[in-house]
């Protein structure tokens, strides 16, 4: 039997207006900490890298902020922790409050995660090419067997879009134990609303409020529509081959 769905990590992506490009050093350690952005107690992982295309913040509980021209991005690691402890959303909350200036044109969520299925590369692929996919010649090309990656597309209500790829993985346990895993990697493209750098924050944060309503809806998609689907005979995906 198949293990649920595990997420282990998720991005906030925030896209600055193309003609008010983000001057990436404006993201450094002291404008996050006395902002508000970050709090005071929280400790670095390593050093932050500067450069004049990227600024990278990386703390020790797991929760990184990249800054480039053209994109701010909040991760964080998820895997072993509460719902209830997740603090990336509340750090994009709060960048967007200390620069009330900067006009976001685009933004999304992207939940990644995995399942394991089996013991073997075998289990994996017989999934993903028997279950999702139905046998066709096209699978048995070249002296290995094929590796799919499957990228699917819904519309969703409110104006928003989920794109999720499928794809085969090794998860490493140590140094020389490897588990074979199903990844599940999602992104959540929303509507941006608004002229003004003030309307588009605020569209923003209607979005950002639903992050936590569309992981929900991303962990039962793939534990109720993909997962619960491996004992079942006829593929998801027809094969044209």
């Amino acid at each position: 039997m198949p293990s649920n769905f595990q997420p282990q990590e998720q991005t906030f992506v925030l896209a600055p207006s193309s003609d008010q490009p983000l001057n990436p050093a404006l993201v450094n350690e002291e404008f996050c900490r006395y902002s508000g952005v970050i709090p005071m107690d929280w400790e670095l992982a390593r050093d932050p890298i500067y450069t004049p295309q990227l600024v990278q913040l990386a703390y020790q509980n797991n929760i990184t902020i990249t800054a480039q021209p053209n994109r701010i991005l909040f991760t964080e690691m998820t895997a072993n922790k509460e719902k209830g402890e997740y603090r990336a959303a509340q750090l994009v909350r709060r960048f967007a409050e200390a620069l009330p200036n900067l006009k976001v044109q685009a933004f999304g969520f992207n939940p990644l995660g995995h399942a394991q299925l089996g013991d073997t590369k075998e289990d994996v692929r017989d999934y993903l090419n028997q279950t999702l996919l139905s046998p066709g010649a096209w699978q048995n090309v070249g002296i290995e067997p094929v590796r799919p990656q499957i990228s699917l597309a819904y519309t969703l209500e409110e104006r928003r879009q989920l794109n999720l790829t499928i794809s085969e993985a090794s998860l490493r346990s140590d140094a020389v134990v490897f588990t074979p895993v199903v990844v599940f990697s999602g992104n959540f493209s929303y509507t941006i609303e608004g002229e003004a750098a003030e309307a588009c924050r605020a569209s923003m944060l209607r979005a950002l409020d639903r992050a936590q309503e569309d992981l929900d809806f991303f962990i039962n998609l793939i534990n109720e529509k993909f997962l619960a689907v491996t004992s079942v005979a006829p593929a998801l995906i027809p094969a044209f081959a």
